[in-house]
C-alpha cells in the first residue's frame, strides 16, 4: 500500500503523522511511504532519518496528498487542504468533524474512507488514540498557566505551587477525564491547592483512589463558585458544546477571580463549559482577556512539544496504520471493532450516525 504523511500546516503545529521508525517498519512490511519534504524536522526527524528508513519523500505538499491511497497526519484538514484529497482515498487522522461540517462534506463529495483517531475505541471505553495527547496536553496546561502568570510574560507575579509565608496556590480543574488528571496531577506535584470537578460518582471515586492529595468533587453551581473566585489557575478539561446555555464555570464566576489569573481551556473546539472562552486562539496570538482574567484557548496543546507528542502519538497509533496497511483498509475494518467504530464514512458513504445527520 502506498502510504502518504503530508506535513502539518496549522499555526505552529511541528508534529508529523509518522516517526522515521514507524517508516521502517512500515517499508520492511512491503509499503511504499511517502512523507512530505521537511515534515519531520520540526520534531526533530531529518528528511534523511526518514530516506534511510525506506521512506520517499515528496517535493510538495500537494504532492504528498495525491501520492496516498492512504493518508495520515495529525491535525484535521484546513479548509485549503479540502481540495488535495484524492478522490476515494483513505484519511487516518484526527477529524474534529462535530465542528467542521465543511469537512464533513468533502470527505463524503470525495468518497474519502476517512477514520478518526479520536473515536478508536476499546471494549473498556478507553481512546487510545486519543489518551497521549489528552496527558500531554492536561500537564502543558498547568506548566502553560504557571508561565502566563509570571511576571516576565505580563503575568500576576504568582507561583502555582507553595512557598513559606504565601501559603498554596488554587488551581481548579473542571472534568476528571484524561486531561483533568494529567493537569490534576501535574499541578498537585507542583505543590498547589487542587480541586477538580467531575460529574461521573464513578470517575469521581476513580480519582480519590489515583490523585488522594486533591479534592475532587461534583460540580455544584455553588461549589464550583466557591472554589472559581480563588483561583489563580482554570484548567477545562470538560467537553461541553460551544452553544450549550449552560455553563460549569459562568461569566459572573470568572469576573470574581483575581485580577491577573489565568484560564486554560484545553477542550478550544468545545468551549461552553467556560463562558468567557468566546474564541479560539492560535500560538501565534495565545490569549484574550475577559473579566480582566487571561483566557489560553489553543487547540493543539500538544504542538508545543512536538517532538515528545509525535513520539507518544506515534507509538498509538502505528499499530492501527500497520493494520491497515497489512490487511487492507476494508478487511482491517472488518476484523478490528475499535476501527471500525472510528469509520466516518466508506467511500463516501456516511457510516457515523452526527455525519449521516449532515447529508
Amino acid at each position: 500500500m502506498r502510504i502518504a504523511v503530508p506535513a502539518e500546516i496549522q499555526d505552529n503545529e511541528l508534529r508529523v503523522g509518522l516517526t522515521p521508525d514507524g517508516a521502517r517498519q512500515l517499508a520492511e512490511a512491503g509499503h511504499e511511504v511517502i512523507i512530505e519534504q521537511s515534515a519531520g524536522v520540526g520534531s526533530g526527524f531529518a528528511d534523511e532519518d526518514y530516506l534511510g528508513a525506506g521512506a520517499k519523500l515528496a517535493a510538495s505538499h500537494a504532492e504528498a496528498f495525491a501520492a496516498g491511497e492512504l493518508v495520515t497526519k495529525v491535525k484535521q484538514l484546513d479548509p485549503s487542504e479540502h481540495s488535495l484529497l484524492g478522490e476515494g482515498s483513505t484519511l487516518f487522522s484526527y477529524m474534529h468533524t462535530e465542528t467542521r461540517p465543511e469537512l464533513a462534506r468533502t470527505l463524503l463529495e470525495k468518497r474519502i474512507t476517512a477514520i478518526a483517531f479520536g473515536r478508536v475505541r476499546l471494549p473498556d471505553g478507553s481512546l487510545p488514540l486519543l489518551a497521549p495527547m489528552s496527558r500531554i496536553a492536561g500537564q502543558m496546561a498547568v506548566l502553560i498557566g504557571a508561565q502566563l502568570l509570571q511576571s516576565i510574560h505580563g503575568g500576576a507575579g504568582v507561583m502555582i505551587g507553595e512557598a513559606g509565608g504565601a501559603g498554596r496556590t488554587r488551581v481548579v480543574v473542571i472534568g476528571g477525564g484524561t486531561v483533568g488528571a494529567s493537569a490534576a496531577r501535574a499541578a498537585s506535584a507542583l505543590g498547589a491547592e487542587v480541586v477538580v470537578f467531575e460529574l461521573s460518582d464513578a470517575r469521581r471515586a476513580a480519582l480519590e483512589e489515583i490523585l488522594p492529595q486533591v479534592s475532587v468533587q461534583a460540580p455544584d453551581p455553588v461549589l464550583v463558585a466557591e472554589a472559581v473566585r480563588d483561583a489563580w489557575l482554570v484548567v477545562n478539561g470538560a467537553t461541553v458544546p460551544e452553544d450549550s446555555e449552560v455553563h460549569v464555570v459562568t461569566r459572573e464566576m470568572v469576573a470574581t477571580m483575581p485580577e491577573g489569573a489565568v484560564i486554560v481551556d484545553v477542550t478550544a473546539d468545545l468551549r461552553g463549559a467556560i463562558e468567557t472562552s468566546v474564541r479560539k486562539t492560535t500560538h501565534t496570538d495565545p490569549t484574550f482577556v475577559e473579566e480582566g482574567v487571561v483566557h489560553y484557548v489553543v487547540p493543539n496543546i500538544p504542538g508545543v512539544v512536538p517532538r515528545t507528542s509525535t513520539q507518544a502519538l506515534a507509538a498509538a497509533t502505528l499499530p492501527y496504520l500497520m493494520e491497515l496497511a497489512n490487511k487492507g483498509v476494508e478487511q482491517a475494518l472488518a476484523d478490528d471493532p475499535a476501527l471500525a467504530g472510528a469509520l466516518l464514512c466508506a467511500k463516501g458513504q456516511p457510516v457515523a450516525a452526527d455525519i449521516a445527520e449532515m447529508t
